[in-house]
C-alpha cells in the first residue's frame, strides 16, 4: 500500500516531499492527509473508500489556472515526459470554474489509475482570497515494463496469444509445456500510447502479439494488434483415439492475423470494448511446413475450406464488469465477462456463424478454516458459451485441462458447439514469508470441477470429439498449493477424475 505525498508548501515550486505534510500557509484552504492508493488493482478504488480529505477541501475558490509538476523519486522537481494535457484532461475542472473538492478527488483518481503515473497528488495555491491555483504533482512510471506470463488486462476483444479470452474453454491454445514474457514501452511521445511485445514458446507451440495502444483517457482508447501463432492444439490432438494427418504426422494449426479495437468505460467498473479482427488459419503437417491439410486421416475436416487455409473476418465486442476488491488477489465481490464474435468468410471458406460466450465468478468470504492469518475465501465460477451457426473446430469449445476441468488434459473432454463448466474452490492461507523484500503468500486450496458439451459435439464441423471417443462431460476434483509472488499466482495442484486418472498441473497465473 501506497500513499500520496504533496507539495511541501503552497506555492513552492521546487521541491515536492513524502508525507508527513508540513503545515500550510492558509489550512482553511488546504485540508490534506495520506491517500491509500492500492498500485495492485487496474480498476478504479471507490470513491466512497477515499478520505474526503486527501484532497484540498477548498472554500469554492475560482481556479484561475491547472499546473501540472513533475517529480524525482527523490521529490525534486524535474523535467516530464507526458505532455501535461494528458493529466488535466483527467479533471472535469477547467479554469475559471469555483474549486469543488469531489470533482479534484474523481479526478485525482482518475490520474492514478492511469499506468503511466505511479504517485500523484493535488493542491490549492492561493492567489487572492477567493481565487487559487490547482497544482497537479505526479511521479512518472518507468516506460519499460515487462511480465511473465502473456495476458494483457482487460478490456480487449482481439484475437491473439497474449488476448484474455472471454471464457477459458476456447480451442485457441496449444497442447504441452510452454511458457512466454512479455515486454514494452509506455508513454511514447508522452501522450500515453504504448506498444508491447508477447512471445511464447513450448514443445509444440510457439507464436507472437505485437500490439499498440492509444489511451484516450484512462478509461478509453484504440489499439491494434498482429499476431502468429502455431502449435498443436487440443481439438485434434486428445481422446481414447489418436488421429493424424495422412503423413502421420500430428496436425499443427497456424493462425495469422491482426485487428482493431475501440475500448471505453460504459458505467461504472463496467467496460466495454468493440473491433474487427483478421486471421488466416491453415493446417499443416509442421510448425514450419508449408503442405497445407484439409483433413486428417480418416477424411474428417480440419478446416472448412478444400484448399486447407481458411480466411475468417469477425467483429469482436466484450464487456467486462468487475467488482472485486482486489484484482490481483480477490477475496469478496464478482466480475462478469460476455464475448460475441461474428464471423464472416472472406475468401474460399463459407463461415457464418457467432460465438456467445460469458463468464461469472463470485467470492465470499467464508472462515472455514485456515493455518494463518489472512483471507479465506469461497469462489463459485460458471461459464457457458454457444456458436450460432457454423461451429468450426479450431474456434469451438474446448472441455478438460488446468482452465476447465482439472484432473483431464486439455481439451480431453470434449470440443463442443456449446458447453457448460462450474468450478467451487476454497481458498485459504497457510504461511508467509519473505523472499528478496518481497512479501510470498502460500495458501492451499480444494475444488470440484465439471463441464459438459450438451450433446453438441457432433454439431462440429469435423466432429472433432466424435471421430476421437471423446465423454463429452466429466468432472475432476482435487487440491493444490497457490503461491501469491511478485509475477503472479503460482498454482500446483493435484486432481483426480472421475475416471479414476490423476493429473499433476503447475501453472502461472490465476484461473478466474
Amino acid at each position: 500500500m501506497l500513499t500520496a505525498w504533496l507539495p511541501i508548501a503552497l506555492g513552492d515550486t521546487n521541491k515536492v516531499a513524502a508525507f508527513p505534510v508540513p503545515s500550510v500557509t492558509n489550512p482553511s484552504i488546504v485540508q490534506e492527509s495520506d491517500r491509500p492508493v492500492d498500485r495492485r488493482r487496474r480498476s478504479p478504488i471507490p470513491l466512497e473508500q477515499i478520505d474526503r480529505e486527501t484532497v484540498p477541501v477548498g472554500n469554492r475558490e475560482v481556479i484561475t489556472d491547472i499546473v501540472v509538476r513533475f517529480v524525482d523519486e527523490n521529490g525534486n522537481l524535474t523535467k516530464g515526459k507526458t505532455n501535461p494535457e494528458v493529466i488535466t484532461r483527467e479533471f472535469d475542472l477547467q479554469p475559471g470554474d469555483a474549486y469543488d473538492a469531489e470533482l479534484g478527488k474523481e479526478g485525482l483518481q482518475r490520474v492514478v489509475d492511469l499506468t503511466i503515473i505511479d504517485r500523484a497528488s493535488l493542491s490549492l495555491e492561493p492567489v487572492t482570497d477567493n481565487q487559487a491555483v490547482l497544482a497537479i504533482a505526479v511521479r512518472e512510471s518507468s516506460n519499460f515494463f515487462y511480465g511473465f506470463g502473456l495476458t494483457l488486462p482487460p478490456p480487449t476483444a482481439l484475437q491473439g496469444p497474449v488476448r484474455p479470452n472471454t471464457v477459458n474453454a476456447l480451442s485457441n491454445s496449444a497442447t504441452g509445456i510452454a511458457g512466454g514474457v512479455r515486454v514494452g514501452l509506455r508513454n511514447l511521445g508522452g501522450n500515453n500510447q504504448q506498444v508491447s511485445l508477447g512471445v511464447e514458446g513450448g514443445v509444440e507451440k510457439f507464436g507472437f502479439d505485437l500490439g499498440y495502444r492509444r489511451f484516450l483517457r484512462h478509461d478509453r482508447g484504440i489499439g491494434v494488434n498482429l499476431f502468429n501463432r502455431r502449435g498443436v492444439e487440443p481439438e485434434f490432438d486428445e481422446g481414447e483415439r489418436d488421429l493424424d494427418l495422412e503423413n502421420n504426422n500430428d496436425p499443427w494449426v497456424h493462425r495469422l492475423g491482426g485487428g482493431i479495437e475501440y475500448f471505453q468505460s460504459i458505467g461504472e467498473d463496467f467496460q466495454g470494448v468493440i473491433g474487427v479482427s483478421y486471421q488466416r488459419v491453415s493446417v499443416r503437417d509442421g510448425a514450419f511446413s508449408d503442405d497445407l491439410a484439409a483433413r486428417d486421416e480418416l477424411g474428417n475436416r480440419l478446416v472448412v475450406s478444400d484448399g486447407g487455409q481458411d480466411d475468417l473476418l469477425t467483429l469482436n465486442f466484450a464487456a467486462f464488469l468487475d467488482r472485486r476488491n482486489d484484482s490481483e488477489n480477490p477475496t469478496n465481490g464478482y466480475q462478469l465477462k460476455f464475448g460475441s464474435d461474428q464471423y464472416f468468410s472472406v475468401g474460399e471458406a463459407d463461415v457464418l456463424a457467432n460465438r456467445l460466450a460469458a463468464n461469472y465468478t463470485h467470492y465470499l468470504p467464508f472462515p472455514l478454516f485456515g493455518f494463518s492469518e489472512g483471507a479465506k475465501t469461497l469462489v463459485f465460477n460458471v461459464q457457458g458459451g454457444t456458436i450460432l451457426g457454423d461451429a468450426i473446430p479450431y474456434d469451438a469449445f474446448i472441455l478438460g485441462g488446468s482452465s476447465s476441468v482439472r484432473g483431464y488434459d486439455t481439451g480431453e473432454i470434449s470440443t463442443g458447439r456449446s458447453f457448460i463448466q462450474a468450478t467451487a474452490e476454497y481458498r485459504y492461507p497457510i504461511f508467509g514469508f519473505n523472499a528478496f523484500n518481497q512479501n510470498i503468500d502460500v495458501g492451499g486450496t480444494l475444488f470440484i470441477d465439471y463441464a459438459t458439451d450438451l450433446g453438441s459435439a457432433d454439431a462440429v464441423i469435423g466432429q472433432p470429439a466424435v471421430v476421437r471417443d471423446q465423454p463429452g462431460d466429466g468432472f475432476g476434483y482435487g487440491f493444490g498449493l497457490r503461491t501469491l509472488t511478485p509475477i503472479g499466482a503460482v498454482r500446483t495442484e493435484f486432481a483426480l477424475n472421475d475416471e479414476g486418472d490423476t493429473k499433476f498441473v503447475f501453472t502461472v497465473g490465476d484461473r478466474f
